[in-house]
Order: structure tokens, then C-alpha cells, then sequence
């Protein structure tokens, strides 16, 4: 679930920005709210994957670190509702916290079973985890603004989550530490592209992503790994998805009319 760093507070404060055309210091707290959600989240996800080990909570007993990632939970919700916003935006934003976590949820649980076969469940358990607290961030800022659902938001913030999965799995794959998808049998887009794609010559890959090599018989075969990535395409094939919903989130952009200051802002988080 992890996102780049204050993203989604930043996205919550600049929406409220945006649409309200002023600030105030409790949206603030609102996107302080919202870093502990994703903080707790991600303290919750490394423990159940068992990976990120270099993050402070790893160094904790696991049962502590659980702990503390659920008593930041339900900070977060606290924080939503001790803001000075009128009674029926801060109850809304509250509400969609709530519902963002939910959605969540549900999608770590998908990806705790790893079990999609394909780029559509990929898609649809992503649009459940980073996108949906993407579209969580952005649209509490957006109700705290302007009291009201802005389904452009919705689309955008999605698209533009979407794509940051994609980015960070494409990192996971390249990165060969305690996180890396491959050694993981973490299916992802790359990886599903690459079991998908790889010759009959180097069906090891697809034995030890089924369970029938372990660890130790692939955990030297570095090299071999990233020879076949880069000869099936994988690379290249993720990044043009991952572009594609670069592209749709601009697209989304432009139907909102913005004034080209916010625009630009909204711009720089596809580069």
C-alpha cells in the first residue's frame, strides 16, 4: 500500500486549495489525518507480507508494531472528526475514511491471497488499495472544500493511483532485496507479464512461482532473473501500461476546467 512520500496529504490539502480557493490550518490536521491512515496501513501490510525490513516498526516485536499501526488507525479517524470544518463536511470526510479503509481492506485481503491470474484482477485489486486512498485523500479534501462529490475527481485520482502501483511494482521487480516481487512470488503486473511470456527454457521461473523450486534454488540466479526481463519485454510492456494511465489521468485533468495554476499542480504529480 505504500505510497510516495506525504502524497496523499499533500493531494488532501491541495484540493481543499483548489476547490475552496483559500486554506485553513484544520484541513492540515484533515492531511495529517490521512499520513497516519497510510502510515498505519503500511505498518499493517509489511507485517503481514513479512518483508520491508529495514522500516523502524520492523525492528519492533511484530505483535507491538501491530499495535501501534492500530491505535494510529483510529487516530486518524479522531483527527477527521476533531477538525473545526461545519458538522456535515467533517462527518462526510470522516465517512469516506472510513469507507477508504474498508476498500482497502479489502483489496490487501486479494492481495494477501495472491492469487489473480490476471492483468484485470491486477487492475481491480490495485483500484482497491493505492488508488482507492489515493481517491480517499483527494475527495476528502474536495468535500471538506466544497460539501459535494466531484466525480472527476474520483476518475482522476484513480488513474493516477493506478499508475503509481504499476511504478512501484516495477521497482519491486528490479530491486533484489527483502521486497522484491519476484523472490516473493508476488504476483503483480510485471510478474504476471513475465510468467506469461518466458520460453520453455527458462521455465524455473514459473516452477518456483508454483512452489515447486524453493528459495535457495533461485536466490543466486540474479542475473538469469533480470536477462529474461529485459528479454520478454517486461520492462517495457508495464511502463506503457503504467504511461496509459498517466495518459487517462491528464485526460481527466483537462475536463475539469482548471484555473492553470491548479492545473499545473495537478500536472507535476505525472512526471
Amino acid at each position: 500500500m505504500q505510497e510516495s512520500s506525504m502524497l496523499l496529504g499533500r493531494m488532501t490539502v491541495l484540493h481543499y486549495r483548489m476547490f475552496a480557493g483559500g486554506d485553513t490550518k484544520d484541513i492540515y490536521r484533515a492531511a495529517a489525518a490521512i499520513e497516519l491512515m497510510m502510515l498505519s496501513l503500511d505498518i499493517i501490510d509489511d507485517i503481514q507480507d513479512k518483508d520491508n525490513g529495514k522500516m523502524a516498526w520492523n525492528q519492533l516485536p511484530s505483535e507491538i508494531a501491530l499495535n501501534i499501526g492500530i491505535g494510529m488507525l483510529t487516530l486518524s479517524g479522531e483527527l477527521i472528526l476533531s477538525t473545526g470544518f461545519p458538522d456535515e463536511r467533517r462527518l462526510a470526510a470522516a465517512q469516506l475514511l472510513n469507507q477508504g479503509i474498508l476498500i482497502a481492506v479489502n483489496g490487501q485481503m486479494t492481495d494477501l491471497y495472491n492469487e489473480i491470474g490476471s492483468e484485470e484482477e491486477y487492475i481491480e485489486m490495485v483500484s482497491q488499495k493505492s488508488a482507492a486512498l489515493l481517491v480517499t485523500a483527494s475527495m476528502i479534501g474536495t468535500v471538506l472544500a466544497t460539501g459535494e462529490w466531484i466525480e472527476e475527481v474520483k476518475l482522476y485520482a484513480e488513474q493516477l493511483g493506478i499508475a503509481a502501483q504499476i511504478k512501484n511494482d516495477i521497482r519491486d521487480l528490479l530491486n533484489w532485496d527483502d521486497k522484491n516481487d519476484f523472490l516473493n512470488r508476488k504476483k503483480t503486473l510485471p510478474t504476471l507479464y513475465l510468467l506469461q511470456s518466458v520460453p520453455e527454457e527458462a521455465h524455473w521461473i514459473i516452477d518456483y512461482f508454483e512452489g515447486r523450486l524453493d528459495f535457495a534454488d533461485v536466490v543466486g540466479r540474479r542475473q538469469e532473473v533480470e536477462q529474461m526481463i529485459e528479454s520478454t519485454g517486461t520492462l517495457i510492456y508495464t511502463s506503457v501500461r503504467m504511461r496509459t494511465h498517466y495518459y487517462r489521468y491528464l485526460d481527466h485533468i483537462e475536463r475539469l476546467n482548471l484555473e492553470p495554476h491548479w492545473k499545473e499542480k495537478m500536472l507535476s504529480f505525472a512526471e
